[in-house]
């Protein structure tokens, strides 16, 4: 007898349905976005599926058991630091591949770049959120002292059964966003204190509208995938740049938001707004500054702008980068000079012409180059925090005709 799946597994279910059917839909984020953000998410989960990484590996429990979920591994990594955490996991990855007798994946440069873009946007999204506990959310926190959904809760504020349509909980937050002032004046006239979200309670919360409403026409309503271009737009003429710099880096009036959001997900990201529009309402007022609206997929397109902007951090230290390459043993199979050595001479070679060309040759050319440190008694080299792309800035200089 087949046991039935649990509330859990057919959330994970539906939102893995989901996210799929947002990267097969025609709305490309990276196709439509600057050309800074290289890769194509779409492209990459076909890749991820077409060269075998989902026999190994799975997002959100879905695929393979052999290596970590990537839906939930390496959130808030640069492309560099995602190629780095790959690079140290490589040696098993190869032991794994040749005891499955798989073949060992061959990428183009613009193929890794598709591909670390899917990895890097899935972690956009959220893993679907538990009913049960966005219940008790909604309980603790005391929303439906003033809000009902289905035939629980207050007549204060409006009922919550519309966001029912709704997988991600970003038009919800966008709403709470926009009403953020009123919600705040009701909850200090009913002495409720205002309450603050952290970590999945957002998703958990939107899972919870979706299992309780009533609402009649529960088909499913899907907002386009984000768009980092219209993101990056609205960045500026909603007013944020007033505050945070038009890059987002910060001024003295607000933090560095590529610091302050670099472990949040989409809902979570959602979650720190609310948690903060009390004050940036104050600070926009006393500044003269709008207070901005969002209205359809606005909210999930500034927040996907300021997901990334994490992404493509290529401005490494080229010192730093020249010590690593004594540091990590990579001049034991590499010279500098031409002197005959395990590896290519990489002043002569163009994989180092910029750091993509150089995580793609290094990922292409692993099975050999574990080979041969296994047979030179040479440790795998590994790499923490921004050393790759310190690494791979220096090797570019060389290649450019630096010393």
């Amino acid at each position: 007898m087949t046991d039935r799946p649990t509330s859990s597994m057919r959330w994970r279910i539906l939102a893995l349905v989901v996210l799929i059917g947002l990267l097969a839909m025609p709305v490309l984020l990276v196709a439509q976005s600057t050309s800074r953000f290289p890769g194509n998410p779409t492209l990459g989960q076909q890749l991820f599926s077409e060269r075998g990484c989902v026999r190994c590996h799975s997002i959100w429990g879905t695929g393979g058991e052999l290596g970590p979920d990537l839906g939930e591994v390496g959130l808030g990594r640069s492309l560099m630091q995602l190629a780095g955490m790959f690079w140290n996991h490589t040696p098993r990855m190869i032991e794994t591949v040749r005891s499955r007798g798989f073949e060992w994946p061959i990428f183009a440069e613009s193929d890794l770049a598709d591909v670390i873009s899917f990895i890097y946007y899935v972690k956009l999204f959220d893993p679907p959120g538990n009913p049960e506990l966005g219940a008790q959310w909604f309980r603790e926190k005391r929303c439906r002292e003033c809000h009902s959904v289905g035939s629980d809760g207050g007549a204060a504020a409006p009922p919550l059964d519309s966001y029912a349509r709704f997988i991600a909980p970003l038009p919800l937050a966008a709403g709470m966003w926009n009403h953020g002032k009123a919600m705040r004046d009701l909850q200090a006239e009913k002495g409720v204190p205002v309450p603050q979200f952290y970590s999945g309670e957002l998703a958990d919360i939107q899972a919870y509208i979706r299992e309780a409403s009533t609402l009649r026409d529960r088909k499913i309503s899907l907002l386009p995938p984000p768009d980092l271009a219209p993101g990056e737009r609205l960045f500026r003429s909603k007013g944020c740049i007033a505050c945070h710099g038009a890059t987002g880096r910060g001024t003295a009036r607000a933090p560095d938001l590529r610091i302050a959001i670099q472990h949040l997900r989409a809902s979570e990201i959602a979650g720190e707004l609310w948690n903060h529009s009390a004050r940036i309402t104050e600070a926009m007022e006393r500044s003269g500054i709008t207070f901005p609206q969002f209205e359809g997929s606005e909210l999930a397109d500034i927040i996907a702008y300021l997901y990334y902007l994490r992404y493509e951090e290529m401005a490494g230290d080229v010192q730093a980068g020249r010590a690593l390459f004594g540091a990590k043993g990579c001049s034991n199979c590499h010279s500098l000079d031409g002197t005959p050595a395990i590896g290519p001479d990489l002043t002569q070679s163009a994989v180092v012409s910029n750091p993509l060309s150089l995580t793609t040759a290094m990922w292409n050319h692993a099975p050999v180059m574990y080979s041969r440190v296994q047979e030179a008694g040479i440790l795998w080299p590994l790499f923490q925090g921004n050393e790759m792309r310190d690494l791979a800035v220096f090797l570019g200089t060389l290649e450019a005709g630096g010393s």
